[in-house]
């Protein structure tokens, strides 16, 4: 899946955006902006012999639309472009030698489908939702060498999101700080076959926490 087709996906979700903010029938007011944090990612699943997954801190920024249904129900959509890291290490043999550090890097177009729940007469809030994540390039890095194994990997995941949030407001706008745990529920791999290129192993799985600065900009009355 190239640049282009991201871009078109990411269109098309900002004209969603758009459309639902302009309907003031379906949501009692609305919001846009940006946000951007920090990753640290990992993957959980099965192993090769020897072989052990550890975190790597990654990076995560986009746009964000949020529409209240109710006075402490919101619905908030959040296209972002995420990278997600984990590092691996494979132990040496019995007959000695290092260990040896690799690093896989997947770089993905997500887009979470949260819905918040104000808390604390609005200046707290906790979210839980979905994400539908986009795969752009897969890196396995180490040995002197960089390894493209996109092919490994499917193209579209799915996952589960849950987060505590603060408010603050800061005259017009209104800052967030958010800590996230995001989950894989699909499979990562294309399958048994994807091992030939550099999938590790046939059923892995992304897990992590995100922490997320956003700023909100009202384009409505409560």
């Amino acid at each position: 899946m190239n640049v282009r087709s991201h871009a078109v996906r990411l269109s098309l979700v900002v004209l969603l955006i758009t459309g639902i903010a302009a309907w003031p029938h379906a949501v009692r007011a609305a919001a846009v902006g940006i946000q951007f944090g920090a990753d640290g990612a990992g993957i959980d699943g099965d192993a090769p012999p020897n072989t052990s997954y550890t975190s790597r801190m990654g990076w995560v920024a986009g746009i964000q639309g949020e529409f209240a249904l109710t006075r402490d129900l919101s619905l908030s959509l959040q296209p972002s472009f995420v990278q997600k890291r984990s590092g691996l290490q494979i132990a040496a043999s019995s007959s000695g030698g290092s260990t040896t550090q690799l690093d896989l890097s997947f770089d993905y177009v997500t887009v979470p489908l949260v819905a918040k729940f104000a808390m604390a007469r609005g200046r707290t809030y906790v979210s839980g939702g979905v994400s539908i994540d986009f795969l752009s390039s897969a890196t396995l890095a180490g040995l002197g060498s960089d390894r493209d194994v996109t092919s490994a990997y499917g193209s579209t995941v799915f996952g589960a999101v849950l987060g505590f949030g603060v408010v603050i407001p800061t005259g017009r706008t209104h800052l967030t700080t958010e800590l996230r745990v995001v989950q894989g529920i699909s499979n990562m791999t294309t399958g048994q076959v994807a091992e030939d290129v550099g999938a590790l192993a046939p059923r892995l799985h992304s897990h992590g926490l995100e922490l997320i600065v956003g700023d909100l900009f009202p384009v409505g009355k409560r």
